[in-house]
């Protein structure tokens, strides 16, 4: 029994490898749904495949709309809590319209560090990949729109609102602008202005915390410019607050900007209104004013 089970290991393991990598319960780069049906991916799988519900109705309005030229593009992440909620919910619903997983293409990036949303292949590669899971449908290889990290209503309506280009406002809207700015060199340029540009995307910010997010992902990413020009922005959009201050003055001292690293966290200190963040914000400052 023992050597059987070994084998079947074995066996179930290389499905895995056959398309894609699988390194510490996790796994890295092109797949497919046989894949996500083996450990130790398949509880999660499995299980939330099973207790989603799609909107009948809903699914018989997208099966009205033209399917034939859809391809959908996946990327998740099998450690990503996010991902294993979702991901099996929109199989369920790719599956209750009969979309043939010949025009589906899934990729798991990240895993030990879950801020680098990257796979083997590089398939993100320009694509604005900063939060997971993201479906990106597209038609003629045209983006129609995409759904980021969780629905804006329902995954089914939200599929829906994107077939029939409706003016459908996905999570994370002002990332496709910021995708943009990054990839034209605009975040790294020094003669753009912060306030600006923050007024570009101020009704697509949700909370201060997206654009804290994205410049913890740009500095992992050694883009040390461009996460500081976001930080910049979140301050112009959040000045009165403690921990977007405490972000920015932490960024200025990393690049060695002491006096700016010191105002901003003097500032912070006078917003803050959290007795745990004093240590930090007190700690930090007495760094600054040692270099």
């Amino acid at each position: 029994m023992k050597k059987l089970c070994i084998v079947i290991f074995f066996l179930n393991i290389t499905a895995i490898a056959a398309h894609a990598q699988v390194k510490d319960r996790v796994i890295y780069g092109i797949c497919t749904k046989d894949s996500l049906l083996l450990d130790p991916f398949q509880n999660w799988f499995r299980s939330n495949y099973e207790a989603y519900k799609p909107d009948a109705a809903t699914l018989k309005s997208i099966k009205a709309e033209p399917l034939k030229n859809l391809t959908v593009k996946i990327f998740f992440g099998s450690w990503c809590g996010d991902s294993r909620r979702e991901l099996p919910r929109f199989y369920k619903l790719l599956d209750g319209i009969n979309f043939a997983e010949t025009k589906l293409q899934l990729i798991a990036v990240g895993g030990s560090d879950s801020l680098i949303k990257q796979s083997p292949g590089g398939e993100e590669k320009g694509l604005g990949i900063f939060r997971v899971p993201v479906m990106i449908i597209y038609n003629h290889d045209k983006e129609l729109g995409r759904i980021n990290e969780y629905p804006a209503v329902s995954l089914e309506k939200d599929f829906l609102s994107i077939l029939k280009q409706e003016n459908y406002v996905p999570n994370y809207a002002s990332f496709a602008i910021l995708h943009k700015w990054l990839e034209a060199g605009t975040l790294a340029d020094d003669n753009t202005n912060s306030e600006g540009m923050a007024n570009q995307i101020r009704n697509l910010i949700s909370n201060e915390g997206e654009l804290i997010s994205l410049s913890n992902l740009l500095f992992k990413q050694n883009l040390q410019k461009e996460g500081l020009k976001i930080l910049k922005l979140n301050y112009a959009l959040y000045p009165n607050s403690a921990n977007v201050l405490r972000h920015l003055g932490e960024a200025f001292l990393n690049q060695n900007d002491k006096t700016k690293a010191i105002r901003m966290l003097e500032l912070a200190l006078k917003e803050n209104k959290d007795p745990a963040q004093l240590t930090t914000l007190l700690d930090l400052l007495y760094k600054a004013k040692e270099k």
